[in-house]
Formats: structure tokens, C-alpha cells, sequence
């Protein structure tokens, strides 16, 4: 991948790796902060991005630290997909502090199984103002064997998938771990996932560094007193492939958009069968497209 990755937020629970990807980023959205807002608190001091952050859970007196003025806001309530007065949907939110621009964002969500709902009901053009998401998955084996409600794991990483990369998963130690008999993979219960949108995939930099699983900067323990767990070799063989792979084909796809803009392809076209040439170019991209 494009960009190593940094740990914020300190080393215990509620710290995430995240690519050193920051320049230019509006702001940082955190629903789920609980009591602990060090990882905003490093993305403002360091980094001078905005946060804003909202829990039902909580308030601002019980936050580990004050909230730094003019960078950083606190809602008392709930994410969810409806307004009222103990929630706020994702849309309105963002609208209400960075309507007025289009600029790159991060999301950073822990909201204990909310995270389905609402990130299958979030729009799309939204999901991809989101430079970098991080988002902790809860329950997850039970999502993988069921649908709840109308929701389930296939439906959420379907919808993270349409234009981001995972580019890191930790395994919570906070619950237990299942092997999947078709991939041996040791699946958490709870699972942090770091993904980042394809488009910075395309990038100036020579250095690509390798996806690693662990992590040096990965916690060992996110609950000290559970053992530790860690993800087995299948992650890190499929994980570093598909990483490899999808940079690839991203890489191909740019290269064929600048292609069709370009005078060779115009004169390729005057002198060839355009209809069946067109027919196959489209195929390719629209093939490309859907990586």
C-alpha cells in the first residue's frame, strides 16, 4: 500500500492504526467516543484536523480530557438512521459542520452494533467523502450466520467495499474467535477495520509499504485482563494478496481512463471499427470499476 501506517490515540483500547494519509482533511466524525477521546486529540494536536465527536452515553464532563475550542465539538447523542432528539443521523450531521465544502474526511466509528444500520443506510456520495474509516465491528459471527434485522456482515462489508480498501484489521481480545472451516481464518467476535478509498491508491510515491498482520504498533491486548489474540498466518497471506492485486487493477483502470482522453485513442478510432472498439473499452472499465 501507498502509505505506512501510524498509531494514535496511545497504546491502549480506543488507539487505531491509520495510513499517514492526513494532509488535507477537513475534519475527523466519532460516534461512539465513550469516556476517551485521545485518538481526537492526537488528529487535532498533531495533525490540526477538526473533531467532532457525539455519544448518548456520556457528557462532556466525563470525557478524560477538555474539548479544545474551536477544533473539537461534543453531541449527547446517539448515531443512528433517524433524528430526534437523542439521535442524529450521519447525513445531517456532517452537513451541519462541513456542508459548505467537499473536502476529504475521516470517520472513526465504535457504536456496538449500530455500525450495520447505519453504514448500510449511509449514501454513498457521503461513504466516499470519507478519505480514511475506521470502524469497529461488533458481533460479528452472529451477523456472518444471520440476518438481524435486515442487516447482516455481508451487507455492511459489501457497502464499505464499493470504494474503500481494507488496509488493516485488529482482532479485539474483548471476545472470543471462530475458525472458518472454508478459509482457516481465526474470525474475533469484534473486529477493528482501517480502510482507505481506492483513488489514494494512485499515488507519486515509489515506496509501497507491505500490509503486516499483527502489526508492530498493534496493541497485544485491547482488555488486559483477556488473552491475547492474535490473527492467524491465512490473514496476512489472503490480506497481503488482495492488497497487491487491488492496487493493480486500480492502477489499470486510470490508466485506461487516461487513455480514452488522450489523442492516441482518437486516432486509433478514426481509423478503426469505432463501434466494436468502444463496446470493448467500455467492458473494461465498467469490469474494472466494480474492483
Amino acid at each position: 500500500m501507498p502509505y505506512e501506517l501510524i498509531r494514535l490515540g496511545g497504546r491502549g483500547d480506543g488507539a487505531y492504526l491509520l495510513p499517514d494519509d492526513l494532509q488535507n482533511i477537513e475534519a475527523c466524525f466519532s460516534p461512539g467516543v465513550c469516556d476517551s477521546k485521545l485518538f481526537e486529540d492526537d488528529l487535532t494536536r498533531k495533525f490540526n484536523i477538526d473533531c467532532h465527536m457525539c455519544d448518548f452515553s456520556t457528557d462532556l464532563k466525563k470525557l478524560s480530557t477538555p474539548i479544545i475550542k474551536s477544533k473539537q465539538t461534543f453531541e449527547k447523542k446517539w448515531l443512528d438512521v433517524n433524528d430526534n432528539k437523542d439521535n442524529i443521523r450521519l447525513e445531517n450531521w456532517v452537513g451541519k459542520y462541513c456542508g459548505g465544502s467537499k473536502k476529504d474526511l475521516i470517520l472513526q466509528m465504535d457504536i456496538e452494533e449500530a455500525e450495520y444500520r447505519n453504514i448500510v443506510n449511509c449514501s454513498s456520495e457521503l461513504l466516499n467523502r470519507f478519505r480514511i474509516i475506521i470502524i469497529e465491528i461488533h458481533q460479528v459471527h452472529k451477523y456472518l450466520n444471520e440476518n438481524i434485522g435486515s442487516y447482516n456482515f455481508e451487507s455492511l462489508i459489501n457497502k464499505l467495499l464499493n470504494n474503500h480498501i481494507v488496509v488493516h484489521v485488529h482482532g479485539n481480545n474483548c471476545g472470543i474467535c471462530l475458525i472458518d472451516k472454508k478459509t482457516k481464518m481465526n474470525i474475533p467476535e469484534v473486529m477493528e477495520l482501517t480502510l482507505l478509498r481506492k483513488d489514494r491508491f494512485i499515488t507519486s510515491n515509489n515506496k509501497l509499504f507491505t500490509p503486516i498482520i499483527p502489526h508492530i504498533l498493534d496493541v497485544k491486548t485491547n482488555v488486559p485482563t483477556k488473552p491475547i489474540l492474535v490473527l492467524n498466518k491465512y490473514w496476512h497471506q489472503k490480506f497481503t494478496l488482495k492488497i497487491k492485486l487491488i492496487r493493480t487493477l486500480t492502477i489499470l483502470k486510470i490508466t485506461l481512463i487516461c487513455f480514452l482522453q488522450s489523442k492516441i485513442y482518437k486516432l486509433i478510432i478514426y481509423k478503426s471499427d469505432k463501434n466494436l472498439l468502444i463496446r470493448n473499452l467500455r467492458k473494461i472499465y465498467h469490469f474494472l470499476n466494480k474492483i
